[in-house]
């Protein structure tokens, strides 16, 4: 009788940790998104995956970097992990996929993933959520982002570094403060419209 009393006590503190590791961050009908707080929720959550975080140490170094956040999909039961702190949105099969074309898919959820990408700007800028007219009251370095663009009517209040990006043109309308760095990018000309207060450095 102990031994049964014990393994129901055991198997309610294991739920309660994985429930306390999910923390929501959104839910509708759709989907939810949920923040892995801890271990044992990370290993729940990852079952018939191939994510690394199942592992206790691939999971702590995840969570020293930033937030893990899991979106799962209801009706599909699908599975996908976002880090933003190391540029990753990956589905269940651990394969990278476009966090941009799943908003647009499930447009609900974007003010939430914004909010948890306003303080990060390099991952603003990798998942391509970087908004017309946003002002960085600050230098911008985009040192080996993978960006192909910049927004619209961008301004960088000091330095803008774009060095090891495939980028190839810049928007007329961009403004910056500092210098502009384009070393090791396919730009091959800035149009005389850009406002540069510093030098262009190739």
């Amino acid at each position: 009788m102990i031994n049964v009393e014990a393994r129901k006590q055991c198997d309610i503190s294991y739920w309660e940790t994985i429930i306390l590791g999910s923390h929501i961050l959104f839910t509708n009908n759709r989907l939810t998104a949920l923040s892995l707080e801890n271990h044992q929720a990370a290993r729940f959550w990852s079952t018939d995956t191939n994510w690394c975080i199942a592992s206790k140490s691939w999971f702590e170094d995840y969570r020293e970097s930033g937030k893990l956040v899991l979106f799962r999909l209801h009706k599909e039961n699908r599975r996908y992990l976002l880090s933003p702190a190391n540029l990753e949105f990956r589905n269940a099969r651990n394969r990278r996929v476009n966090l941009r074309a799943f908003i647009e898919r499930f447009p609900n959820v974007e003010s939430t993933v914004r909010q948890l990408l306003a303080r990060d700007w390099r991952a603003l800028f990798h998942f391509e959520l970087v908004r017309p007219d946003m002002h960085f009251d600050h230098s911008l370095d985009l040192n080996g982002l993978q960006i192909s663009s910049l927004p619209c009517r961008l301004s960088v209040r000091d330095d803008l570094v774009l060095r090891y990006n495939p980028i190839t043109t810049l928007p007329a309308d961009l403004i910056i403060g500092g210098n502009l760095d384009i070393r090791d990018t396919g730009i091959l000309s800035v149009p005389d419209s850009v406002q540069i207060m510093g030098r262009v450095i190739r």
